[in-house]
C-alpha cells in the first residue's frame, strides 16, 4: 500500500510541473506568473483577440463556429453540435481550426505551440501550427459536396 501511495505522488508531482498555469485578467494573460499576451474577450466571448504586449496590435483573431451534424448525434450530444475554434493570423492570412476550449486552453495552446518568441509572433511557428491542424471541421462538415437538380 505504501508503495501504491508513494508511486501516486511521485506521478503527480511529475504531472503538475509540466502543467502551465494560465491566467487572464484585466486583458493579458499570463502564463506560469509571466505576461504572455494581450488577450481580449469579445462579443460573450465567442470571440477573441491576441495582441503581442508591445504594440498592441491584433495579430491572431479566434472565433467559436459551430454547425450541427446528425452522424454526431448521442446521449451527451442529442442535437448533434460540433463546436470548434477557427485560429486566424491576421498579419499572415493563414488560418486553422482547433477543437473547442476555453480561452484560457487556447492560452496554453499558442504558449506550447510557441507561437509568440520574446513577445514576438514567430511566423515559422505559427506556420507549422495551421499545417498541422488545418481546416478539419470545415472540411469535414456534412452538405459542403450538395448538388441540386431541378427537374420541370
Amino acid at each position: 500500500m505504501e508503495k501504491a501511495v508513494i508511486l501516486l505522488f511521485i506521478s503527480f508531482l511529475s504531472i503538475s510541473s509540466f502543467a502551465q498555469k494560465v491566467k487572464i485578467k484585466d486583458d493579458i494573460a499570463t502564463v506560469d506568473g509571466v505576461e504572455y499576451v494581450k488577450w481580449e474577450k469579445r462579443a460573450m466571448s465567442t470571440e477573441a483577440s491576441v495582441s503581442n504586449l508591445t504594440t498592441g496590435e491584433e495579430e491572431i483573431s479566434m472565433m467559436y463556429l459551430d454547425y450541427y451534424d446528425p452522424t454526431t448525434i448521442s446521449n451527451s450530444n442529442p442535437k448533434g453540435r460540433v463546436v470548434w475554434v477557427e485560429v486566424y493570423f491576421l498579419t499572415l492570412d493563414i488560418r486553422c481550426e482547433v477543437d473547442s476550449r476555453t480561452h484560457k486552453g487556447l492560452v496554453k495552446m499558442l504558449y506550447q505551440s510557441n507561437i509568440y518568441v520574446n513577445g514576438v509572433l514567430n511566423e515559422e511557428n505559427a506556420q507549422k501550427f495551421v499545417k498541422r491542424y488545418g481546416m478539419r471541421y470545415s472540411e469535414n462538415r456534412p452538405g459542403t459536396d450538395v448538388n441540386i437538380i431541378i427537374n420541370n
